[in-house]
């Protein structure tokens, strides 16, 4: 669904809702065949959801099914330590907090926004071990490192918080999945205000 950012008394035309989500990472150490081999979980989502009429925060901690089956977590883990045991072990299943976030999502009317390829391909990657389906349509994905990029002439690759530097947009509690999303929120719609466009998919 389109809408207008809206700047002093400028409108600025967006035409997909938004949705800026952030995933945060746990890193397990697994052995198998006396090979050690690194996999990567979804730990933590984050997510804003920004249309005409609403803004919708979505967050939660994710239950990272390789790292629960682990042993030994604190050896065989990385990054563990910033949650606590009964957090992860609580967390909300995957499949679950795919279902939440599917709600705000509106295929070919939702553009889906994080920040670097890496985000999309841990997230289909975890989606093949846990056999289960991706959220969201690969068309309307947009990685918005690359649109930044391209939008303000910059040629090498960038941190999120180097764009947010840029912008002068203050960082706050950097590597947490919500503060993330509000950041992208921020990001892109400082780019509108300025003059950038989505080009129309459908």
């Amino acid at each position: 669904m389109s809408f207008y950012f809206i700047n002093d008394l400028e409108m600025k035309f967006v035409p997909y809702s938004l949705l800026a989500i952030d995933f945060e990472f746990i890193t397990t150490r697994r052995i198998k065949n006396k090979a050690k081999k690194y996999f990567q979980e979804i730990v933590e989502i984050g997510a804003v959801f920004r249309d005409e009429d609403e803004v919708i925060e979505f967050e939660s901690i994710i239950k990272p099914r390789h790292y629960i089956k682990s042993k030994n977590k604190h050896i065989h883990s990385i990054y563990a330590d910033r949650f606590l045991e009964k957090e992860i072990e609580n967390g909300m299943d995957l499949d679950n907090a795919f279902k939440e976030l599917k709600k705000l999502y509106v295929p070919k009317e939702t553009i889906w926004i994080s920040w670097g390829k890496a985000e999309y391909d841990i997230l289909r990657t975890v989606c093949r071990s846990y056999s289960i389906g991706m959220p969201f349509l690969k068309e309307d994905y947009l990685d918005l490192s690359i649109e930044f990029k391209k939008f303000y002439n910059i040629q090498q690759s960038l941190t999120l918080d180097k764009a947010l530097n840029i912008l002068n947009i203050p960082t706050l509690d950097r590597h947490e999945a919500l503060p993330d999303a509000r950041a992208l929120m921020k990001i892109i719609k400082r780019m509108f205000i300025e003059g950038y466009e989505i080009e129309e998919k459908y």
